[in-house]
């Protein structure tokens, strides 16, 4: 979980093997890089992420670009966590133990406590963008508290591909698994007649800010993302611990973000350096605050 998993997944990739990739923050870290490494070495990338499978599905070809495919704009689903519709006010006493609890998926502690700031789907616009090319300012977010349709695709002549499916990670393994045939998962056809209506609506970004600083962090590029993924992880472990309250997580990321500089990162070691420092620099913040 989390930047923990970059070096394997960077070992695989010069390796030039069929990567299924479920850790994204090795692209948040180092999506410059470890694109650039998979594409010397052959290896492909088949992301399990639900939403970005999606994509994969909805793509002819995945070494098809984004640009030859005739795509317009990416739109990820999220599903809101458990505290969508909530205002700021009322999130100042979410508990840990409210905050993992997925209203669709079940999860570990971090990555649930992400859904519920919207930093996951944060995470997963950087992860999109270097996964299939595509420019921040055309990747969307809807929220879709059914979570049966995992991502959209719109195309320039006004046609719109999505993946629909019930909440199971056993049909994205098997997509990975099988590509590109499509092979048994287990995961039961979806009953769209018994399921009666899916909603969309916008993001909240006065209420969950993570978003907002993930697409900040993208479009400055270089070290940021990683000092963005090395703050939130830092600020979720210690909130998990009852040490901080919810909306000090956004809080602490945008310190971050706002204290250190965004440096060229296009080595391993530059990467590297600057999540030691977003580290240090949100344990720092956190040891400061009153509560903590």
């Amino acid at each position: 979980v989390g930047a923990a998993g970059l070096s394997s997944t960077l070992a695989a990739a010069r390796a030039g093997k069929r990567l299924l990739l479920a850790n994204k923050e090795s692209l948040v870290l180092a999506g410059e890089l470890l694109t650039r490494e998979a594409a010397a070495a052959g290896a492909a990338i088949i992301p399990i992420d639900s939403e970005h499978n999606a994509i994969f599905q909805c793509l002819r070809s995945r070494d098809a670009s984004v640009e030859g495919a005739g795509v317009r704009r990416i739109l990820l689903t999220a599903s809101g966590g458990p505290f969508r519709g909530r205002s700021r006010a009322e999130l100042e006493a979410v508990t840990p133990a409210q905050a993992v609890a997925h209203p669709k998926w079940s999860m570990g502690p971090k990555i649930s406590v992400d859904s519920a700031t919207l930093m996951n789907k944060g995470l997963e616009v950087i992860e999109a963008h270097h996964l299939f090319g595509v420019p921040g300012a055309r990747i969307d977010v809807l929220v879709h508290p059914q979570s049966l349709v995992h991502s959209l695709v719109e195309f320039i002549d006004g046609s719109t591909l999505a993946q629909l499916g019930l909440p199971d990670m056993r049909t994205t393994l098997a997509v990975g698994l099988g590509w590109p045939r499509r092979i048994e998962s287990g995961v039961a056809g979806l009953d769209l007649l018994a399921q009666g209506r899916l909603d969309f609506e916008a993001p909240d970004l006065d209420a969950f800010p993570c978003l907002r600083l993930a697409w900040q962090a993208m479009e400055a590029g270089g070290s940021a993302p990683a000092i963005l993924n090395a703050a939130n992880e830092v600020a979720v472990s210690a909130f998990l611990q009852g040490r901080i309250g919810f909306l000090s997580i956004p809080a602490l990321v945008e310190h971050a973000l706002s204290t250190l500089p965004h440096m060229a990162a296009d080595t391993l070691d530059a990467l590297l350096a600057a999540d030691a420092r977003s580290r240090q620099v949100t344990s720092t913040a956190i040891a400061r605050l009153p509560h903590a």
